[in-house]
Order: structure tokens, then sequence, then C-alpha cells
């Protein structure tokens, strides 16, 4: 879906998973270290683990970023005949999209799929069924998924460096007790 705030990318502890500023959502196999929560945290169950492969790899559309970087569009779109996939700016597809609805209002619904959903999407959708019905989740809200993360993510530094020291010192403060009780009980003998 390459997502204007991607779940997959926010959530990569070594950067293999990545967002271009042209828009596509990469993948670096080299970088990556199989973890797969990029697949967990992703709200349209995208990126993909091989785990039928002997050399498993998560697997994902980078939207040909390779043929876009030589100024090519995505072969998909390339392939296409019938103007079913479209590439370009996101407010020029939006107009087309929105203009397609307009002009035949009974053959889509008036909606568009990826416009909002978890944010935002690089990747659109227009269908003549309720995208239930595609099983598109439906559910995501319009909030990008790393914000439901940020506050917490902002904390672990604290609670890193904070939570150990509060640990260390009641240790020092128990032990200090401790040898008081050994040295009372020491002189009394």
């Amino acid at each position: 879906m390459h997502c204007w705030q991607p779940a997959c990318a926010a959530a990569c502890l070594v950067n293999a998973m990545y967002k271009t500023k042209e828009g596509p959502v990469i993948w670096f196999p080299e970088k990556c270290m199989g973890c797969r929560f990029c697949m967990v945290s992703c709200p349209f169950d995208i990126p993909k683990f091989e785990y039928n492969s002997w050399n498993p790899k998560i697997q994902k559309c980078i939207m040909c970023w390779d043929r876009l970087e030589k100024g090519k569009k995505p072969a998909c779109v390339d392939a296409c005949p019938v103007d079913a996939l479209m590439f370009g700016l996101k407010r020029e597809i939006m107009e087309i999209a929105r203009v397609r609805i307009y002009n035949h209002p009974a053959k889509y619904v008036h909606e568009i799929y990826g416009e909002n959903e978890a944010g935002g999407c690089s990747w659109l959708y227009l269908a003549e069924v309720p995208f239930e019905q595609l099983r598109f989740r439906t559910d995501l809200g319009t909030t990008p998924f790393p914000e439901y993360t940020r506050e917490f993510l902002y904390a672990v530094p604290v609670v890193l460096l904070v939570w150990p020291s509060m640990l260390l010192g009641l240790n020092y403060l128990t032990r200090a007790r401790e040898e008081e009780k050994n040295e009372e009980g020491d002189h009394e003998a």
C-alpha cells in the first residue's frame, strides 16, 4: 500500500524497511535481521515471509523501485492495457478517481480506498462493490499507525535510564541497612 507513514518501516529495528522520499516503501534484504516486525505491524497485512524457502526473505511490492530510479513506470502499470492501473502524483490520480466516480456513479462505490485509511496510502483503489466484500480492512481509521506508539517510544529511553537507576539505588539502600544490622549484631555479641 506504500503508506504515507508506514507502520512496517516504523517497526523495523534496522531500517531494512524504508520509506523513500518519492513514496515507495522498499525493503533492503541485506539489512534485514528476520524479526518479521514489519509483518505484524502492517495494518494491511502486506509484507509476507517466505516460510517454504531454504533462504527465506520478506516479500512485498516495492513499486518497481529500480524502474522508478530510471524514470520508468512500475511494470504492472506499463503492462495494463485498459488504464485500470495508473501511476503519477497522488493529487492527479485522486482527481482522475473522483472524475470516474462522478461520471459513473452507478459503476463505482463512492469511496477511494487508500485515500485516508491508516493515514493515507500511495496505492489507491476504486471498486464496483463495497471494499468489505473484497476483504479489504475498513476498520483502520484515519490515524497513521506509528502515531499510536509514539508516546510509548518516547518513554522508552526514560524508562531505560530511570528504572535501572532507581533499582540500583534501592539495592544500595537495602545493602546499607543490612550491613548496619550485621554490624550492630557483631557489637552486641
